[in-house]
């Protein structure tokens, strides 16, 4: 619901639903109003940044600090919409995300890598230590445009000052997340202990997380789950699926929807049905900001499949090699590398992107028979699958296979 409804340009008031001002003929889009938006904001800034500022020529930290926002900045983008001033941006606005903390967090990581390896340089050639503190929240902002001028895209609220608030009492070189972020992310996340903080503008501590790294997506058991309620129609779909598949007709289901339509609840629901009947479940993820990566998803079921999720490179390397005992090394390289832990010290075969992507049916015609052939018919089916939907896929992929 917009909350503003007096266009951006001339301060006009609108018809309710109209797209353009009647005085100036300005689009009065989700870019133009403000609105209610769940999303995760993120604060960065530098640790001691005054006594940096004094210890050093002007001219040179105007050049440091430069770079350390066009590269916030480009990560940010990376892993989302941007949208601020300096050091901060907004995730899930003006474009809703369903992942909006967890791109929040990804980008917090990246950051400070990104601040870590600037800080080196500004050691080497200024003596100085250049150190980041990064605050993460997330919750429900006003976002929007500021004011009737064109002041730009930006978010105000409660929600965005906890986030200043999580980075004022983040350590030197860290990532300090507010309850509500840690809660969003806690089972894609390694965390610390929880801490209570004193804030500005709090009148007691309030409850925060640091970040440490970010694990792979795997299936978890919920804690604490409501009961499934309602979804009949669509969990009897399910359950005539899993009845095909018991009589040897598999089935792939793509389940589609806006955010916060409780896909991710019907997968959970679903895996557990399939489990509860004797059903191997097998859970793999696509990321929405990596839709353009060809075999993401197969490759993580995959990895999944191998049990390779919690494995170091070389141990997942032999673990496959101990699953495919009889395969060729030529095979063997083109499944590591879809799997991401080829050894980058053994070159891969020269082969093109296209004829890559025929691998898996070439590695089929020659050993029709034997391990590494069926698996690969199994991956590549799920991919043609997955091409054929992939404008419609959404976060969330579960396969359950008998």
């Amino acid at each position: 619901m917009a909350t503003s409804m007096t266009c951006r340009s001339c301060g006009t008031a609108l018809r309710p639903h109209a797209k353009f001002c009647d005085e100036c003929g300005a689009s009065t889009d989700s870019a133009d109003v403000t609105e209610y938006k769940q999303v995760t904001v993120l604060f960065a800034d530098v640790v001691r940044s005054m006594d940096l500022a004094a210890a050093m020529d002007a001219e040179r930290w105007q050049q440091i600090i430069t770079s350390l926002a066009e590269r916030s900045a480009a990560v940010a983008r990376r892993r989302g919409d941007f949208t601020g001033d300096g050091v901060m941006a907004i995730f899930g606005a003006p474009k809703a995300l369903e992942d909006h903390a967890f791109r929040g967090c990804q980008a917090a990581l990246e950051i400070q890598e990104s601040a870590r390896r600037l800080a080196e340089d500004v050691r080497v050639h200024d003596g100085v230590d250049l150190a980041l503190r990064v605050g993460v929240n997330s919750g429900e902002v006003i976002a929007g445009a500021v004011g009737s001028a064109s002041l730009g895209y930006s978010a105000i609220g409660r929600q965005v000052g906890m986030a200043q608030r999580m980075e004022s009492v983040a350590p030197p070189g860290g990532v300090m997340l507010s309850i509500a972020t840690a809660q969003l992310v806690q089972y894609v996340a390694s965390l610390g202990e929880p801490e209570w903080v004193q804030v500005k503008g709090a009148d007691r501590p309030v409850q925060a997380r640091r970040l440490l790294a970010l694990t792979p997506r795997i299936a978890r058991q919920i804690s604490a789950e409501s009961n499934f309620v309602g979804r009949r129609r669509e969990m009897a779909v399910v359950e005539s699926m899993m009845d095909k598949t018991v009589r040897g007709q598999g089935c792939v289901m793509l389940l589609a929807g806006p955010p916060g339509l409780g896909k991710s609840r019907i997968a959970r629901e679903s895996a557990a049905r399939a489990a509860a009947r004797g059903f191997k479940v097998t859970w793999a993820f696509g990321d929405a900001h990596r839709r353009d990566v060809s075999f993401g998803v197969v490759a993580g079921l995959l990895r999944s499949a191998l049990g390779l999720d919690d494995l170091d490179l070389d141990s997942a390397r032999a673990q496959v090699l101990a699953r495919f005992p009889n395969a060729c090394a030529q095979d063997l390289s083109l499944l590591e590398d879809l799997l991401g832990i080829a050894d980058p010290g053994v070159p891969l075969p020269a082969i093109e992107p296209d004829a890559k992507r025929l691998g898996c049916r070439t590695c089929r015609a020659r050993n029709p028979g034997d391990r590494l052939s069926r698996f690969c018919a199994a991956g590549s089916g799920q991919h043609d699958r997955h091409e054929r939907g992939r404008e419609n896929a959404r976060s969330d992929a579960e396969i359950s296979e008998r």
